[in-house]
């Protein structure tokens, strides 16, 4: 990742997150609720402006940089995640009952519900790939290993995943902001109903709660951070070896009920092995032409589409995190980010913030040097992990931890992460034009239902 192309990325992002945070909070009423529009919404709004305006393009180069940062920089954000949980763990232990039967929920929402949707709206067997999970990264490569990179399968998780990736954050945001603001649901659990399995949306729908109860934005975030490591660690091997068996067999009730043939034209394999854009192109839509009717990719097609998923995305290392002197610059960078933008945020600066937001960078940079020496163990887990551990109440140095980290607020730290997201838009273009409209519905009520579903089985305990 040259340095002309990472700076002038960084400068746009701090530009972004400070208008953003500028903006502030605004809110639109609809019906008993509110629509929430806070930073880290105008932060990917504003970004993707830029990302897809034509006056002055923005490089491809850049919006692929701007990709890989986000991998680093949400890092950083799930340390301060770990260290909120850490200072609420005698609070967790009563849940952990009520986080185990979310897990379920999630597993409800996405099989259960979404699934029939998929079947009636003759998505064919894609329907089995775009809902046995929110489908993530690792679903794409145990996907792919599956039933192969050129089944119908697969082409359903590829373009569940490529909208989430694309909108997952700003629609949780926006649905969990509504939910909070008509007050239907304790705000704890929508928050435990948050923990999807992403990252960025977990932050950004926790986000959405802690600014409708800023009064329980501690609780808020622990509870989601909670939630979402519980989907992150079990709920792995719950899509691989119960979700996934069961939707291939509810897949065959539904048809029958339907009356829909198992099996549709769109579901044959691609007749021709077609490099890894051209079946992410096909993938994305399969039933708007037949498979033996795939476009064939035109010039800068690979361009567009070839970072947005491939059965080996759960293990490709980022070229921002390639190298130590690389990854610590970054993380450098995105220390001064969110110094600059939590300062904007909180209208004051200290040196004890500074140093705080500065722990979270260290930590993340040991986190990743650790992944290099145990493979298997994700960052995710580890930034996590380390945070927990930190301010555990057992731990040593909780007290100065927590105090370190007492002035931050959590939201400036997603800010310049989102902005990021943002600006690496524009790259989707033609994956976004491809988003057959079956998948965009199918999308939707996974996500809703996910949420809801186990929001709704955590309200009568919180």
């Amino acid at each position: 990742m040259p340095r002309k192309v990472l700076v002038p990325i960084l400068i746009g992002a701090a530009i972004i997150s400070a208008l953003a945070e500028l903006i502030g909070t605004r809110y639109l009423q609809l019906g008993p609720g509110r629509v929430i529009l806070f930073p880290i919404i105008w932060a990917i709004l504003l970004g993707g402006l830029v990302s897809f305006q034509r006056v002055r393009p923005l490089p491809l180069a850049s919006q692929r940089a701007a990709l890989h940062l986000v991998s680093v920089g949400i890092m950083v954000f799930l340390v301060l995640v770990g260290i909120t949980v850490g200072a609420a763990l005698d609070s967790l232990k009563n849940i952990t009952w009520v986080l185990v039967l979310q897990e379920a929920m999630h597993l409800f929402g996405t099989v259960i519900i979404a699934l029939p949707v998929a079947v009636a709206i003759r998505m064919g067997r894609a329907s089995i790939g775009a809902t046995y999970s929110i489908d993530r990264e690792a679903n794409l490569a145990y996907t792919a290993e599956r039933y192969g990179a050129s089944s119908p399968e697969y082409r359903g998780t590829v373009g569940v995943y490529v909208f989430g990736s694309v909108f997952g954050a700003l629609y949780l945001a926006l649905l969990a902001g509504y939910f909070s603001s008509a007050g239907w649901l304790d705000p704890l659990a929508l928050a435990m109903g948050s923990g999807v399995g992403s990252g960025s949306m977990m932050a950004a729908a926790a986000a959405a709660i802690a600014s409708a109860y800023p009064e329980l934005k501690s609780q808020i975030l622990a509870y989601a951070a909670a939630s979402n490591l519980m989907t992150q660690t079990i709920g792995t091997y719950v899509t691989c070896f119960i979700a996934l068996p069961l939707a291939e067999r509810l897949y065959r009730l539904w048809c029958r009920l339907f009356r829909v043939p198992e099996r549709l034209p769109g579901d044959a394999p691609a007749e021709r092995p077609a490099r890894l854009a051209g079946q992410h192109a096909s993938a994305i839509s399969p039933q708007d032409s037949p498979a033996a009717r795939q476009d064939t990719p035109r010039e800068g097609d690979d361009a567009t589409v070839e970072d947005v998923a491939g059965p080996n995305a759960a293990t490709e290392e980022s070229p921002a995190t390639t190298g130590f002197g690389r990854l610590a610059a970054i993380l450098a960078a995105f220390t001064v980010l969110m110094i600059m933008s939590n300062t904007v945020s909180t209208g004051k600066l200290t040196l004890q913030t500074a140093a705080g937001i500065a722990l979270l960078a260290v930590v993340t940079l040991g986190a990743f040097l650790l992944n290099r020496q145990v493979r298997r163990l994700p960052v995710l887990v580890i930034t996590t992990a380390t945070g927990i551990l930190l301010a555990a109440p057992f731990s040593p140095v909780s007290d100065q931890v927590l105090q370190l980290t007492s002035g931050i607020s959590f939201l400036s730290l997603v800010t310049p992460v989102l902005a990021l997201v943002g600006l690496s838009l524009g790259k989707e273009r033609l994956a976004l034009r491809r988003l057959s409209w079956r998948v965009v519905v199918v999308a939707l009520v996974s996500f809703s239902a996910s949420f809801l579903t186990a929001a709704f089985v955590a309200n009568p305990f919180v």
